[in-house]
């Protein structure tokens, strides 16, 4: 087997081994799930796990950050030279519904390390941010937006931190807001919230 061949192998060890540990998190917790159950789920041996991840602690990390690198890695390809916010913010919404419906087992993760304190939330995610400057970035798009005389005063922070919660909330928090609402069809109500929540998000932003 070459050295590419082998790479190439590890590396969809690894994949199977955190799609099937972000599963047994979801449902068990940290402290509830068993190596060897992710292990069965990925159908690899036992001793495979810590031979990528050392220990259990270590792998739950990284179920972490695998899911939040993939939020940096679209933002960094995605913020718009020109920074078009409209178009950005509409895939930008478009992508966190793309991203929680792919990987629902992350929601119960999630929820579950903020009400924890959410630290290892926080640093992964500061760390994957600020080393691409991206949190700075989100910011400039709005303070460019109102030098131009395109929006209103605003605190660029409170807004892009409401953008972002009006997205994640109805991720997070949908089978509850599903059967308040008494909203039937979850597929066609996510598919025009992309648009939805642009819209209000906009209409609060923009100059009047």
């Amino acid at each position: 087997m070459d050295s590419i061949t082998a790479t190439a192998n590890r590396s969809e060890t690894a994949r199977k081994i955190l799609e099937a540990a972000c599963e047994e998190f979801a449902e068990n917790g940290l402290h509830g799930a068993r190596v060897d159950q992710i292990a069965r789920r990925a159908g690899i041996n036992k001793a495979m796990i810590y031979y990528h991840f050392h220990s259990k602690d270590e792998l739950y990390q990284k179920v972490i950050e695998d899911h939040l690198t993939q939020i940096g890695n679209f933002l960094e390809l995605n913020i718009p030279g020109d920074h078009n916010i409209d178009s950005f913010l509409y895939n930008m919404a478009g992508f966190f519904n793309l991203m929680f419906r792919q990987r629902r087992s992350f929601a119960p993760i999630f929820l579950r390390e903020l009400a924890s304190g959410g630290e290892r939330v926080r640093d992964a995610f500061t760390r994957i941010m600020s080393a691409k400057g991206l949190n700075k970035t989100l910011l400039a798009i709005i303070d460019e937006g109102k030098e131009k005389g395109l929006f209103r005063e605003i605190d660029s922070t409170q807004a892009m931190v409401s953008f972002i919660g009006m997205n994640l909330y109805y991720l997070l928090a949908s089978p509850v807001i599903n059967s308040v609402l008494e909203i039937k069809d979850e597929k066609n109500f996510r598919e025009k919230r992309q648009k939805e929540v642009v819209d209000l998000f906009l209409y609060g932003l923009k100059a009047r």
